[in-house]
């Protein structure tokens, strides 16, 4: 977790809000779920490149299992109410599932539109489930 890695360099800009684990996020909802996963003191790296074939993806969170040392990913979709969003969101599952990477297995993803917003409960859900 603490070891430097190679890291999504694509709009830093956008990295503006700083999360518990002293990281610094793209959104709310990521900073939400940096907060569970560090109070839970699950280690994890933040948009971590990730080679699928010749395509290098940055999950949102890369996590170690705790207790089996295992990886799984964690991608937030924060923007389900635009089309190409989801076109995109579409065929980044169709990539990790290609690579074995399975959604619901070893990937886990959150989903939101304006009208339904990240819940913590809905985080702490998928924590307890996977990691505790």
């Amino acid at each position: 977790m603490n070891t430097p890695y190679d890291k999504n360099t694509n709009h830093p800009e956008a990295l503006i809000y700083k999360g518990i684990s002293n990281t610094y996020l793209r959104s709310k909802s990521e900073v939400m779920i940096d907060m569970f996963l560090s109070s839970y003191h699950i280690p994890f790296r933040y948009e971590c490149a990730l080679v699928l074939g010749n395509i290098i993806l940055y999950p949102d969170f890369t996590i170690r299992h705790p207790l089996t040392g295992h990886f799984y990913y964690w991608e937030h979709f924060g923007m389900m109410d635009n089309q190409s969003y989801i076109e995109s969101t579409t065929s980044k599952l169709g990539l990790y599932s290609k690579h074995g990477i399975i959604p619901g297995i070893q990937l886990i993803t959150t989903y939101e539109a304006k009208e339904n917003p990240l819940s913590p409960e809905i985080i702490e859900k998928y924590i307890e489930y996977y990691f505790l």
